[in-house]
């Protein structure tokens, strides 16, 4: 049994969708990069040194994808077993506290991730010779979109008291 509210569900609403299938693409460039990767060094065949750098990328994007997803579903992190024994009031609270603490998380991977940027951002990969930047902005973006979501969960409880 899982502990998520709706596990075989399909995404609902444009975001989740839309990363849905930016981590379907992404993870599928990841597969396939593994697989050259390996069948290259099966045969011994050489110039597809790019494919693990690929890899590690594609991985890098599907991981922060996936916790964003996990976070828009509630599937993250919680004590939902715990928190149901509480009064509503001390639920709305521990619920603002969470939303709160995603939102400083979030706000200092977005400074820490953006500084990174800046420093290192345009330094060539190794094979590819792409800015590394590149996977560096999977924190910064991931962290941008916890943030929204940490905002709006603060607003809707805050106006409403509607537990996100």
């Amino acid at each position: 049994m899982s502990i998520s509210q709706h596990p075989d569900l399909p995404p609902k609403g444009w975001p989740e969708r839309t990363l849905a299938v930016a981590g379907a693409v992404m993870f599928t460039f990841t597969f396939l990069a593994i697989l050259a990767g390996v069948f290259s060094r099966y045969f011994n065949l050489h110039g597809f040194e790019w494919s693990f750098e690929i890899a590690t990328l594609g991985f890098i994007w599907v991981t922060f994808i996936g916790t964003v997803i996990a976070e828009i579903r509630h599937e993250n992190v919680r004590f939902q077993g715990l928190a149901n024994l509480l009064p509503a009031p001390v639920q709305r609270g521990l619920d603002a506290f969470a939303s709160l603490a995603l939102l400083c998380i979030s706000g200092w991977l977005l400074y820490s991730g953006s500084a990174f940027i800046a420093r290192t951002g345009w330094a060539p990969t190794p094979v590819l010779r792409w800015p590394a930047g590149l996977s560096s902005a999977a924190l910064v973006s991931a962290a941008a979109m916890l943030a929204v979501l940490a905002l709006i969960r603060l607003i809707r409880l805050t106006r409403s008291g509607v537990r996100p």
